[in-house]
């Protein structure tokens, strides 16, 4: 979607565009405000808990145990201290393509389904030796938050829900890696999260203000901001052939500012009401122990656990320069301190091919009671399975996941008509190209 245009040609100060845009909205009749507030439940949902797929080819061909014998670039995000390993400079592009569809089924007989439901998650890294084996380097781009919901037009959700909601994310992680003995390695990065948010939803004015046969509106805003955060990892041989493994991402907080325009509006010339807008999403900390083991010279196994604390979402502020009458200043969300747990295995058929296959468990922090069709989520199980291959300056990787998600059913939401049942439907996609130097 492009960037909201601004509603007057000629530029005003700031003050007096604010003051114009809340008039407008403040000579809206108690009915009209009624639409905003049917909007205002959508809001929340729109980021937090869009954790993006495992990252990378490999990393998703070994999502349930990834962080201790990650071998290239992509450890800049699974676990930095894996850099020391790495014994040539390399740079890989790692796409992920997301196939995410969903139907719901509403208790009064009503139904909906997602559109366009092919999503493109770019990711990239590149790694290598900074003196010898002891020290390692490396930066990476990735997606960590993203995906989109895309709802049909017509459907029990229309007046509801967003009919469209985006959430593109791109985070830098410079690295460094140290090798403190043979047998232990640590490593850190800094991250810079750029996010960008869009919502577009339909505005019942004829509902809203008793008036018949007036035009929906479209509420549509967009949002920018940037976060900073760190992660580290420590991976540690403690006897041979038996690795531990710890990563911590730190948390993060993005601050959104944009617009939020209303199209249509009864009573304001030219039908447009522009409010600026602002928000707050905290993301979660995420720690991750895991345990290594390599059975013999062609068979690794890998069992992690993760303990995500979206805790850390108990709402969501919604700031405005003059409070309107009725509107919330922050929607509780309650979220609540999840965690995965899973299995690998990486089998090398020889010098060049590899074979991976992959389990792992993902519970949902999202309750009943806020729970939102921004976000369907559900208890997950996602089976994985790749293959990669390497030779000269070459690698190529490629993995499938079928997450199989499940059913919900959602009763006691704090906005009724998110009640009902959902089915969620997941297929993960990654190749990778790797060129060493």
């Amino acid at each position: 979607m492009e960037p909201l245009p601004h509603r007057r040609s000629e530029p005003k100060p700031e003050s007096e565009k604010v003051t114009r845009d809340f008039t407008c909205v403040g000579s809206l009749t108690p009915r009209a405000l009624a639409a905003l507030l049917i909007l205002t439940p959508a809001l929340p949902l729109l980021a937090e808990g869009f954790r993006s797929p495992t990252t990378g080819a490999a990393g998703l061909g070994t999502t349930g145990g990834r962080i201790v014998f990650v071998d290239d670039a992509s450890a800049v995000f699974h676990n930095p201290a894996n850099l020391v390993g790495l014994t040539q400079w390399e740079a890989a592009a790692e796409p992920t393509l997301v196939y995410h569809s969903v139907e719901f089924q509403s208790p009064l007989g009503g139904t909906a389904r997602t559109e366009d439901a092919w999503k493109l998650l770019p990711h990239f890294f590149a790694g290598g030796p900074v003196a010898g084996d002891r020290v390692a380097a490396g930066i990476g781009f990735s997606t960590p938050y993203g995906l989109s919901i895309d709802w049909e037009p017509e459907g029990a959700l229309r007046y509801v829900a967003p009919r469209f909601v985006q959430l593109k994310t791109i985070n830098a992680n410079p690295s460094v890696a140290v090798r403190l003995l043979d047998n232990l390695s640590l490593g850190a990065g800094f991250d810079a999260m750029w996010g960008e948010l869009t919502l577009s939803q339909y505005t019942p004015w004829s509902l809203a203000t008793g008036i018949p046969g007036l035009p929906d509106g479209d509420m549509r805003a967009q949002s920018r901001g940037i976060g900073f955060s760190g992660n580290a990892g420590l991976t540690w041989e403690f006897v041979p052939h038996h690795r531990l493994a710890v990563t911590l991402r730190a948390p993060s907080s993005i601050d959104f500012e944009g617009d939020l325009r209303i199209t249509n509006t009864p009573g304001v010339p030219g039908g447009d009401t522009l409010l600026p807008l602002e928000s707050e999403i905290r993301f979660p900390t995420i720690v991750t122990l895991g345990y290594g083991l390599e059975i013999n010279d062609r068979l690794h196994v890998e069992a992690n656990v993760e303990w995500l604390e979206f805790s850390r979402f108990e709402s969501l502020p919604l700031t405005l320069p003059v409070p309107l009458p009725g509107l919330p200043t922050e929607v509780p969300q309650n979220w609540e301190d999840t965690f995965t747990a899973g299995l690998s295995a990486t089998y090398l058929l020889n010098d060049h091919w590899r074979l991976r296959a992959s389990y792992q468990f993902f519970e949902t922090p999202v309750p009943d009671e806020t729970y939102s069709p921004s976000i369907p989520d559900a208890n997950q199980h996602a089976v994985a399975v790749g293959v990669g291959y390497r030779g000269g300056h070459h690698r190529f990787d490629l993995s499938y996941s079928r997450v199989f998600y499940e059913d919900r059913e959602i009763t006691g939401n704090l906005v009724p008509a998110f009640n009902g049942h959902y089915e969620i439907d997941v297929h993960l996609f990654s190749a990778a190209y790797g060129f060493r130097f």
